[in-house]
């Protein structure tokens, strides 16, 4: 990376970071859903959270300053989010299907398996389509015996970028957001043949229920 850009990107790290915790402070913020987290994080159990990625912002927020593993892609996009990501304590892993992706995987199975850290995947990917879960994290669970959260949020005053592909939201200062975990649930490791597909449905499913419930508009 040509120094100009780093030192473009290192500017644009810090007020992102200080743009996101500003607009969520100034924000009243509820949480739900957290009570059938208590007992497998007592346990030490490893554990997958998927969101949508319209959902990225706040989600950096929440899970700031605990060494959280999201799955980032390499991109431009990418190299931003990741830099945002580690101003908040993150350990990005880099990696997509389309560049990276089996490197990234078995970086994020060691995170799960050995470390125990909290893995953080968008279910529709980098660059979608839109609300459409894709195998990584399904495989992932399966294969660590993770168990996979989902989650997502709302906000009372938010701008909607209607204009891309998953209509990305940003909260807005002087409102309420309401952040929602939903139910953990486990993946089978060995699931026959056409069962994984019912498997992603199931999981878009419960992220736009989750989602609604929050005060979406899913």
């Amino acid at each position: 990376m040509a120094w100009p850009r780093r030192i473009r990107l290192f500017f644009v790290r810090k007020l992102a970071w200080l743009l996101i915790e500003a607009v969520v402070l100034l924000n009243k913020v509820s949480v739900t859903g957290q009570d059938g987290l208590q007992k497998l994080k007592e346990d030490n159990v490893p554990l997958i959270y998927i969101f949508w990625h319209r959902h990225i912002l706040v989600v950096i927020q929440r899970f700031r300053n605990r060494g959280a593993r999201p799955l980032i892609s390499h991109s431009s996009d990418g190299d931003l989010v990741a830099a945002v990501a580690e101003e908040f304590a993150m350990r990005p892993v880099r990696g997509s299907s389309s560049k990276g992706g089996a490197r990234a995987f078995l970086e994020l199975a060691r995170a799960v398996q050995e470390d125990k850290a909290e893995v953080l995947i968008t279910a529709d990917g980098p660059k979608g389509p839109a609300r459409r879960v894709k195998e990584g994290a399904a495989l992932l669970a399966a294969k660590t015996g993770a168990w996979v959260v989902p989650i997502s949020w709302s906000a009372t005053r938010r701008l909607v970028l209607e204009k891309s592909w998953d209509r990305f939201m940003v909260p807005l200062p002087f409102g309420r957001i309401r952040f929602a975990y939903g139910a953990p649930l486990r993946i089978a490791p060995d699931l026959p043949a056409g069962e994984m597909e019912r498997v992603l449905d199931d999981l878009a499913a419960r992220l736009n229920v989750l989602e609604k419930q929050a005060g979406g508009e899913a």
